[in-house]
């Protein structure tokens, strides 16, 4: 589920991991995608906080997984990058071994129904964040989903085209807030 975004490629050398442990780090991206902006992320980050260590987080549409290493490298127990393109998975499983690391799990496409069995049925993630192309229809839908997984207190991230508005709801979680960033906005679902 990679996304292709008009605006500048990404800069040759993939995408900087911002903090923690292995920050400066650089990930492997998809030729042809554009990663989350690093001020997204870091703004993405500072909002979630402290929440993110021992964290359980669920990455649709990962592309090259920043949001995945990034919260791996802050200290988050674990990760699901979810993404059909083959290209995307190997670029992280590149930078996962280059990473040396166990904790990031890679899946293929989920289709919204299919999510409750990656996680067997039960709610597991506490943070979620999703970042479908800009001109994809169906985000309610896939929100409502998405929410079943969600623990009680967790939260979901959604972006997407600061042009657009975001679904009203996530499912049992209701919108928050919203944050734009240039091309870029976050709606935020607790």
């Amino acid at each position: 589920m990679s996304r292709r975004r008009s605006g500048p490629a990404k800069r040759p050398g993939g995408v900087k991991v911002l903090g923690g442990c292995w920050r400066g780090r650089r990930l492997a991206a998809p030729e042809g995608s554009r990663p989350t902006q690093a001020r997204v992320r870091e703004a993405l980050f500072s909002h979630w906080g402290d929440r993110v260590a021992g964290s359980r987080l669920l990455e649709l549409y990962a592309g090259s997984g920043a949001v995945s290493f990034e919260a791996l490298s802050r200290g988050a127990g674990f990760a699901l990058a979810v993404d059909r393109s083959p290209r995307a998975r190997a670029c992280m499983r590149k930078s996962r071994e280059a990473l040396g690391t166990d904790d990031l799990l890679l899946a293929t496409a989920v289709l919204p129904g299919d999510l409750e069995n990656v996680v067997d049925g039960e709610a597991a993630f506490d943070l979620v964040f999703i970042d479908p192309p800009y001109d994809a229809a169906g985000l309610a839908g896939l929100l409502a989903a998405v929410s079943a997984v969600v623990v009680e207190g967790g939260e979901i991230v959604l972006e997407h085209s600061s042009r657009r508005q975001p679904p009203a709801a996530a499912g049992r979680l209701g919108f928050r807030r919203h944050r734009r960033y240039g091309d870029s906005a976050l709606a935020i679902y607790a």
